[in-house]
């Protein structure tokens, strides 16, 4: 998703939705995720290979923006999402802001660092949605625990220009690739946490800076696949958990398990997590993302190198807030010439929108080869298998299996980056303190074990936030997830 903020740093880019959440108490909390796919298996419909297409679009829109404490018990948050044919990949969970505590929905990306969401003075921002959640506009005058943030104030002067005054509201203005634009201030305000302490569950208040937005132009005003904002878990010091870490209510770890399966959801975990067979790599050091380096993909004893220097950014990215899965262009191309040369037949392939396709075929386990990620780290390797990376589409040209796995050479990005394809139905750790993230094979629909700040293993278990009337989602909630994820590369690659 690609958004940038147009003069250097005299206009502040906004990046959307920071997530988070750790108690006063030191009790962990945890959010439900909800997920929606573009993939279609155990008969699920296929999805439209124009949706697809949009798919990927979006994903190469995000990626222009790509270019451009204590120790503290876990929280936890439902994750939530249906799995929907025609519906790019997408995680959102569920908030509660302000006192009273107000319910937000918020989508779930690790490729941004700020949290934002539409206010009541908005004219132009969406009041509903086909994803079966009810929107809320935030009003700040309705909570009494809302403070403006003002020129001056020490979020403000990492968030601005500088050129703001200091009687005047903190504010930011957003330009996106697409036209689209975004505007608003900041305030502060409770998030309430959920908080797992010992075998008690409870709910704590920690006051956080975030965006009020006030103004949504282009296809942020479109309203069919509408989220109430966007919640980054970015390492800048504007984003949630390092708000929370600089308070001592975080300890700096921060897990996600997206459910791959039909039903979708999974789990946000902040805080320490104990899972068997976690593997790690190093994150790469001044680099704006979760960047990490990939060495290499193997299919079928096929090896395949991977430079690192061909990402402007340092490496390969971990998002969360990308569907598919893409590599440089020579790699991508070495990478489809692998897989089908491992295929023991001979078969057609057909191209759509930039994607390879080819006919339809009742097990691609049984015809296509697992693809191997390998990254620094000992046994630091993520395995693909065909029904992950192969998506059931169906459109004018034909029907059959697309590959998911894409290049970002059409936008001219030389970069590669792990979506949702290859992060599903995995619980991967984010340790911020020891700059490293881990990861292990796992059933996301089960529950997670979490430690305390006794030493205490406690198990937090997977819900998904039910939703209505989701059977009409279309691609375009596609866009959200695009525009999510616009954010401050452009603007520390360009400071």
């Amino acid at each position: 998703m690609i958004r940038h903020r147009e003069a250097q740093k005299q206009c502040f880019l906004l990046f959307i939705l920071a997530f988070c959440c750790a108690g006063k108490t030191h009790a962990g909390s945890v959010f439900t995720l909800q997920r929606h796919r573009s993939g279609s298996h155990n008969g699920e419909k296929p999805v439209s290979l124009d949706g697809l297409a949009q798919t990927r679009k979006r994903d190469e829109a995000r990626h222009s923006r790509l270019l451009a404490a204590a120790s503290a018990n876990p929280s936890n948050f439902p994750l939530g999402g249906m799995a929907d044919p025609n519906l790019a990949g997408l995680y959102f969970t569920e908030i509660e802001l302000g006192t009273p505590p107000t319910k937000y929905y918020v989508q779930v990306d690790t490729g941004s660092d700020l949290l934002w969401v539409n206010c009541a003075s908005c004219k132009t921002c969406p009041t509903s949605t086909q994803l079966g959640v009810r929107l809320a506009l935030y009003d700040p005058d309705s909570s009494l625990s809302s403070s403006k943030v003002l020129c001056g104030d020490v979020y403000c002067d990492v968030a601005s220009s500088g050129e703001c005054q200091t009687a005047d509201l903190c504010g930011y203005q957003l330009g996106y690739g697409d036209g689209s634009s975004s505007q608003g201030y900041f305030v502060r305000d409770a998030l309430q946490l959920k908080l797992v302490f010992g075998n008690i569950s409870t709910v704590a208040n920690a006051t956080v800076a975030f965006g009020c937005g006030i103004s949504q132009g282009g296809e942020l005003r479109n309203s069919d696949q509408a989220l109430d904002g966007i919640i980054g878990f970015g390492q800048s010091n504007l984003s949630v958990i390092s708000q929370l870490m600089n308070q001592g209510r975080a300890s700096g770890v921060f897990a996600h398990c997206l459910d791959g399966g039909a039903e979708g959801g999974g789990i946000l975990v902040i805080g320490e997590v104990k899972a068997s067979g976690l593997v790690h790599t190093p994150i790469l050091q001044k680099q704006p993302h979760y960047n990490v380096n990939l060495k290499s993909i193997s299919v079928n004893g096929a090896s395949i190198p991977i430079d690192s220097s061909v990402s402007k950014s340092g490496g390969t990215i971990i998002d969360s807030g990308t569907t598919l899965a893409y590599f440089s262009d020579a790699s991508y191309q070495l990478l489809l010439q692998a897989i089908f040369e491992a295929v023991p037949m001979q078969m057609a392939n057909f191209p759509w929108e930039g994607m390879t396709c080819v006919p339809y075929l009742t097990s691609v386990d049984d015809v296509f080869p697992s693809v191997t990620l390998n990254f620094d780290g000992q046994g630091a390797v993520m395995v693909i298998k065909p029904h992950d990376y192969l998506i059931q589409a169906e459109g004018e040209t034909g029907k059959g299996w697309c590959i998911g796995f894409q290049t970002p050479g059409s936008n001219n990005l030389n970069l590669n980056i792990i979506g949702d394809l290859v992060l599903k139905d995995r619980l991967v750790v984010y340790d911020l303190q020891r700059q490293q993230i881990g990861w292990t094979n796992y059933d996301c629909s089960t529950n997670v074990s979490v430690v305390t700040s006794t030493g205490q293993v406690e198990q937090i278990f997977a819900s998904s936030i039910p939703t209505s009337g989701c059977d009409t989602y279309g691609w375009t909630f596609g866009f959200l997830l695009w525009l999510s994820c616009l954010h401050v590369y452009y603007y520390l690659y360009h400071s």
